[in-house]
């Protein structure tokens, strides 16, 4: 009998794990880390319901953490058999897999064996990066492939480069994984695909109870000409993968339009994002065409690769644009300019993207006045602003276009969410376009026939 187990992403936004057995075989749609609060983190230790020697294959949808970062543990722990994927998210996985080990052999040395930080378990490091990534077998976005059997395909998902949601047929059922979907009229990316037919679908809804702002390039522009008027730096924590791209494009943009803003310097403080920008140029049909893919048509721009090209930033003399992961604030080299920089009237410190609970990010943009980073106390002089609609993600109008592209009536489960934002989505998709929709819950076995 054919059945589909929700093992991870399912209750949480993170630790994205689908099962699908059927015909004696076993597959892992997706194989990621939890990442968040400690309550979260802490079901990475949890035991998967099937012995990672008895999966068959692991198809995978992206190349963020949340959806690979278990690859290596799997893989350390028995796991021989093929890993699916896009080619560009090949070498994103590459990348983020490579830092991930790196970090946790860092805070090995440190003393940190058992214990977790950066919301990283310790259970991996580059000898079992290099084995995972000689597993994968990429796989051309829209080209027909075989999974045990089961005929698949990838369709173009608009999430990040590479991004791509999963059909899968099994016993005469097609089912559509969404990994996670993009947003429509990208700067970088293709809109996501239209969904056609299908009997299942599993669709995340981590932004199912929200709608993005509708003009955040105009929210750039004001809280950037604001900092120039503060005459300080301006830090922007920004994700590696995707996020920092998108930024770079849309100061390029900004720069066309407002002489202030032209004349800004720009430094990419992040040599993991760096990394990615190259991913453009080796992927060129992956994303929208662009006259540069390694500026993204940003000018001024200064590429920070090693610990001292960073340090030189704390030279800075007036306003300035410093791009740094990570993201929420939660490390990386951002760290170190928030420590320089917090307590400085001038200074300006915009995120722009969701921060999550407990991060120092949150905590910042929800009026923290002290900030503790490396062990210090600092206070929080820094004008702290938020500039909304960056995210990579669909938000409520746009998942609802998204499903609204099928041409039939499936069983949708939605995954990928906080509980009450999935409860939000899954009765507005049944209210709006008529389909049965259930919150699937960690350990939920749903049978297929």
């Amino acid at each position: 009998m054919a059945e589909l187990t929700f093992v991870g992403a399912a209750g949480t936004v993170t630790g994205s794990k689908h099962l699908l057995t059927y015909d004696g075989k076993r597959i892992f749609v997706d194989c990621g880390l939890y990442q968040g609060p400690p309550a979260v983190e802490a079901l990475n230790a949890e035991r998967l319901p099937v012995r990672p020697f008895d999966v068959d294959a692991i198809v995978v949808t992206h190349g963020h953490l949340d959806h690979v970062g278990y690859l290596p543990k799997i893989v350390r722990d028995g796991f021989h058999g093929p890993i699916y994927c896009t080619p560009a998210t090949a070498d994103v996985m590459e990348i983020v897999l490579e830092d991930a080990a790196k970090i946790q052999e860092h805070l090995h040395q440190r003393g940190y064996h058992h214990e977790r930080a950066h919301g990283l378990p310790l259970f991996f490091d580059h000898t079992d990066v290099t084995k995972t990534l000689g597993l994968v077998k990429p796989v051309l976005l829209g080209a027909d492939f075989s999974v045990c059997g089961a005929p698949a395909r990838y369709h173009e998902a608009g999430h990040i480069i590479g991004a791509a949601f999963l059909e899968l047929t099994i016993d005469g059922k097609r089912i559509m994984f969404s990994g996670d979907v993009g947003r429509y009229d990208r700067m970088l990316l293709a809109d996501p695909a239209p969904l056609g037919t299908a009997d299942i679908v599993v669709c995340e809804a981590t932004y199912g109870d929200r709608v993005h702002i509708a003009d955040p390039l105009g929210v750039l522009e004001a809280a950037l000409l604001a900092a120039i008027g503060r005459g300080g730096p301006i830090v922007i924590p920004a994700f590696a993968v995707e996020r920092a791209q998108e930024l770079l494009f849309a100061i390029g943009l900004l720069q066309q339009r407002n002489p202030a803003i032209a004349q800004l310097p720009v430094h990419l403080d992040s040599p993991m994002a760096i990394a990615v920008d190259r991913l453009f140029a080796r992927h060129p049909h992956a994303h929208k065409a662009l006259a540069d893919a390694t500026s993204f048509g940003c000018r001024n721009l200064s590429f920070h690769v090693t610990s001292d090209d960073s340090k030189r930033l704390n030279r800075l003399d007036g306003s300035a644009i410093i791009v740094a992961s990570s993201g929420m604030a939660t490390g990386g080299r951002v760290l170190f300019h928030l420590h320089r920089l917090l307590h400085d009237p001038a200074a300006t410190i915009a995120f722009v993207g969701y921060q999550g609970v407990g991060t120092l990010g949150r905590a910042l943009v929800e009026g923290a006045k002290r900030a503790r980073i490396f062990g210090d106390t600092l206070t929080v002089n820094a004008a702290i602003v938020e500039v909304g609609g960056f995210s990579a993600h669909a938000d409520q109008n746009e998942l609802l276009r998204w499903l609204g592209t099928l041409e039939s009536k499936p069983r949708v489960y939605f995954v990928h969410a906080d509980p009450p934002a999935a409860a939000t989505f899954a009765a507005l998709a049944h209210e709006r376009l008529g389909l049965e929709t259930a919150v699937a819950r960690r350990g939920d076995v749903v049978p297929l026939s």
